[in-house]
């Protein structure tokens, strides 16, 4: 995707108002364009899926960057000086719209820059968070273990302890598009912060690069 020559004018916060966000530094355009890509892909330069756009407005998402260091336990026979046990911190993104967690690499990547704005004053609306704080630290903590740490060290089993809650608010065009006959909401986020769904290859090497 093609970046603007110039980031888009983000409007401050003053004082004690506004709420963290991502920065935004795509248009409108270009955001929606890489969308429609991702989900229509080509064949042989052919589109195999075609959405009908039905509507599309300007929102703000909330999320929350969590970060956890986590101690996990290998019971196996021959662990008696606990050599295969396994420590680190890892984090992940919380989409509290959607309701899921995706993996950020802490160790590669740090912490997640944000601006402080005032978007009341910016126009789109603010969508709610669809869960309580206790089922969002529920689902996160269940995405840790099954989708991260499972897959890098083949146990779950150990401790987690949070160590940040950050909420923040990604700016983005949501979607409303049909497909046979059924309905979809997309998100085209005008930010990039490298935001992804973790796969295993690899994985436990950057979450604990001691190993």
């Amino acid at each position: 995707m093609k970046k603007l020559g110039e980031r888009k004018e983000v409007r401050p916060a003053k004082g004690g108002r506004g709420v963290l966000t991502t920065e935004s530094i795509y248009s409108k355009e270009e955001a929606v364009e890489a969308k429609i890509r991702q989900i229509e892909p080509k064949l042989l330069g052919i589109k195999m899926i075609r959405y009908n756009q039905k509507s599309i407005r300007r929102v703000w998402v909330p999320c929350y960057f969590m970060v956890y260091d986590f101690n996990l336990n290998n019971n196996v026979l021959f662990n008696n000086r606990r050599a295969f046990d396994r420590s680190g911190t890892c984090g992940v993104v919380f989409d509290a719209n959607e309701m899921h967690a995706s993996h950020y690499d802490v160790l590669t990547d740090g912490d997640i820059p944000f601006v402080k704005r005032d978007i009341s004053l910016e126009g789109g609306i603010v969508l709610p968070d669809n869960g309580s704080m206790d089922e969002i630290i529920a689902k996160a903590e269940f995405s840790i273990r099954r989708q991260i740490l499972f897959k890098a060290y083949k146990t779950d089993k150990g401790e987690l302890k949070r160590k940040k809650t950050v909420k923040f608010y990604r700016e983005a065009y949501e979607m409303e598009m049909t497909y046979r006959d059924r309905t979809f909401k997309k998100y085209a986020y005008l930010d990039d912060y490298g935001v992804h769904n973790e796969r295993a290859r690899g994985l436990n090497t950057r979450l604990n690069p001691n190993i």
